[in-house]
């Protein structure tokens, strides 16, 4: 889910093909949507049950995005990915270079969160179309 404010884009979301029985694995692929150097960034991932109930959730950190940078993270959490039905991603707090750290609105997120599709698994080729845009 993106924000309009976000300094970092989510292209895409979605489970992770190496997925097991114990972890809940993600894949996420974003891009720096500003003309600034990032340090850092949280992405916070939180997947939901059949009854809409959280069932897990996992802040995924990274570093070193360039301006307009496509990158694409895999973050994976105990849990059992056969209970997950819909999830959200979202990007919760950048650093860029300068120090400014910009963090997400959290009432907006949770507004938006309750429109989420279900999860599905993602292929490496909807990644490399993506990338080629």
């Amino acid at each position: 889910m993106n924000m309009d404010d976000a300094p970092i884009e989510i292209l895409v979301f979605g489970k992770s093909q190496e997925e097991d029985e114990d972890h809940i694995s993600s894949v996420v692929q974003y891009q720096n949507a500003t003309d600034r150097q990032i340090e850092a960034f949280a992405i916070t991932m939180i997947y939901y049950d059949a009854f809409n109930e959280k069932e897990a959730a996992v802040r995924g950190i990274d570093d070193d995005l360039q301006p307009g940078q496509i990158w694409r993270g895999g973050w994976s959490i105990y849990g059992e990915p056969r209970f997950v039905k819909t999830a959200v991603a979202y990007v919760s707090a950048v650093r860029f270079i300068n120090g400014e750290i910009w963090k997400a609105d959290m009432e907006k997120i949770m507004e938006a969160a309750g429109k989420r599709p279900e999860l599905s698994f993602l292929s490496e080729t909807k990644m490399l179309e993506i990338e080629k845009e």
